[in-house]
């Protein structure tokens, strides 16, 4: 039997319902469905009862979910033994800049409970090449940034974008304001130029760089405002909001993809592990109060 369709079944039991199990797993909420329906049809038996909008195992289906995690367990343990000839060279992980401070770190501890042998090599870069590094079998799995609502890997969680400003200059009342902004391969670059190009207030783009950390030596002198990922900016920094003229900024998701032939030890059970890991060690909210 399809692995794949047991721990879709699987992760429907531990989630509850269709679209968070479809999230959990990568899949849409279509592709799943179809997945279930296949199951049922291979197993001969109802698996799933539907009241409404609500969905939830039959007598059946419990009773399955139990056969589904031995087969599962004894296929991992299989593999493992398998794979672990080739296990002890370092997993290749790849991070945008912007989540190397925060989000990186949470993930990294995520797979060294899994595996507390595990060794790394980490590549920061933007989520343009680190998907390139993907499809060319130069990374094993990547941290990236996705659309808010897109559908690519495993969703971590959502990114909000926010404006930092020094606390100790007063770069955000200048005239024209200056814009220190990621390249242009970046979300917040296009939104950010967007926001004050809408607006009556006048702009120049002061400086551009790939590197968070770079903005933020430009923000802490005093140079420009930084349109950037919640998770890059530390507490040092003034968030500017509506209340400065700021329009709020859109966020943005972030997902762990794996590659199709990566390191043994990265599975789809490890990215599912990693959600989980990641949803109860990082703060569901990394934006701060305004400093005064």
């Amino acid at each position: 039997m399809d692995s794949d369709l047991l721990r879709s079944f699987v992760a429907f039991a531990e989630c509850g319902s269709f679209n968070r199990a479809a999230d959990r797993i990568g899949r849409t909420p279509s592709a799943f469905s179809m997945q279930m329906k296949r199951l049922e049809e291979l197993v001969d038996n109802k698996l799933f009862e539907r009241d409404g909008r609500n969905v939830q195992l039959t007598h059946e289906g419990i009773t399955f979910v139990g056969y589904a995690r031995r087969i599962l367990s004894l296929q991992d343990e299989a593999m493992g033994k398998l794979r672990a000839q080739d296990a002890s060279r370092p997993i290749r992980i790849g991070c945008p800049d912007d989540y190397a401070q925060k989000i990186l770190p949470v993930v990294l501890r995520a797979i060294s409970t899994a595996y507390p042998n595990a060794r790394f090599f980490v590549s920061v870069n933007p989520t343009i090449l680190l998907r390139r590094m993907l499809d060319q079998g130069e990374l094993d799995l990547s941290i990236i940034s996705r659309s808010e609502k897109g559908e690519e890997g495993y969703f971590l969680r959502h990114e909000p974008g926010v404006w930092a400003s020094s606390p100790m200059h007063k770069q955000h009342k200048l005239d024209p304001l200056p814009l220190v902004l990621p390249a242009e391969d970046c979300k917040f670059h296009a939104w950010a130029i967007d926001a004050f190009s809408k607006s009556n207030r006048p702009f120049t783009l002061y400086a551009t760089s790939r590197q968070a950390a770079s903005l933020l030596h430009l923000v802490r002198n005093g140079l420009g405002v930084a349109a950037l990922a919640a998770a890059s900016v530390s507490d040092e920094f003034k968030i500017l909001d509506s209340r400065d003229g700021f329009p709020p900024l859109p966020a943005v998701g972030v997902a762990v993809m794996l590659a199709e032939d990566s390191h043994p030890l990265v599975s789809r059970q490890l990215a599912g592990a990693i959600q989980e890991y990641v949803a109860h060690h990082l703060d569901g909210d990394l934006t701060r109060p305004v400093a005064s």
